[in-house]
């Protein structure tokens, strides 16, 4: 499938979807090859580099599958699948797909002749995979106007996934830290998950909302007031108590941990920029001679021995 021309129509289908939205700024492009690299697909970096020199704002998406797929020949129906996946997970690599890039590869399946079954198992595996968000469910799209996206958009569990997550929720910290965490903590991304289930949140819960929680059961379930109530309330109260406790515990551990983690490696950064510094030869002494010896005459680095300073008589 590698041919140099099947790669020009993929690296055109990758950049129309990554330009849906708008101008593909210089930012932008930096991602889609990182999200290049890290697919292993670092060959079409320089095809979807061409391909943005190139875009004369007359794509034709319908044109492009077409030839693709003729190019393809008879190998067409197999590689539709991972030619969509690819371009999927590029799209879906900053972890957020807009209405209008789910329109876009909803249009894309159809036109790689995908069953729409087949289409919405790689959406939703995508997804999963990069922990993506979407903009819209499929509740929100109108049936009758865009039936195909609501059909990529009902896989289950999509509702949930919608808008963004803050920068603060304890999925988007375990997200960014997921290396962090596995180095010397007790807990995973699991026991953070179970945890969340017992205080009542979800991925995008912060700390706060944890604390929240917690405190609002130790004052909820008084059991100095419930102690008259007999043994069986006080120890429903104190089991449900130790539950939260110990829920709260574990993700308070986490956030400490990859707090921790990350000062760490912040201090690592900038000792090694001031390693590199300090490793560089300074240009300092060399302007202080030069700026010494307009000013006197005298250059720092050829100061006068004593005998030369002395007046002769």
């Amino acid at each position: 499938m590698s041919s140099a021309r099947q790669n020009r129509h993929i690296a055109r289908l990758i950049v129309g979807a990554m330009s849906i939205d708008g101008y593909l700024s210089k930012n932008e492009q930096k991602k889609v090859a990182a999200a290049l690299e890290k697919l292993h697909m670092s060959e079409l970096i320089a095809d979807v580099g061409a391909a943005i020199e190139d875009d004369q704002g007359d794509f034709n998406m319908f044109d492009e599958c077409r030839e693709l797929l003729e190019s393809l020949g008879s190998d067409a129906s197999e590689l539709a699948s991972p030619i969509f996946r690819l371009i999927t997970s590029v799209v879906a690599s900053d972890r957020f797909v807009s209405s209008q890039e789910a329109s876009y590869l909803s249009a894309l399946a159809r036109r790689l002749k995908l069953e729409s079954k087949d289409s919405k198992a790689i959406f939703k595996q995508v997804m999963i995979e990069c922990r993506g968000r979407l903009e819209v469910s499929s509740e929100q799209v109108d049936e009758f106007i865009h039936p195909h996206l609501k059909e990529l958009l009902s896989f289950e569990g999509a509702k949930d996934l919608v808008g963004e997550l803050d920068e603060d929720s304890l999925e988007e910290m375990l997200y960014e830290a997921q290396e962090a965490l596995a180095s010397g903590c007790d807990y995973d991304a699991d026991d953070v998950a179970k945890s969340l289930a017992v205080l009542g949140l979800d991925g995008s819960a912060s700390l706060q909302d944890a604390e929240n929680v917690w405190r609002e059961t130790i004052d909820t379930l008084n059991l100095p007031k419930m102690a008259g109530m007999g043994e069986t309330f006080v120890t429903a109260a104190i089991n449900r108590i130790t539950t939260i406790n110990d829920a709260y515990k574990k993700i308070l551990y986490v956030h400490e941990h990859l707090d921790q983690q990350k000062k760490a490696s912040t201090d690592a950064k900038r000792l090694e920029k001031q390693i590199e510094r300090n490793a560089e030869p300074s240009t300092r002494d060399a302007i202080a001679g030069d700026l010494e010896d307009k000013v006197t005459g005298v250059g720092v680095t050829s100061s006068p021995s004593y005998e030369d300073a002395v007046p002769k008589e």
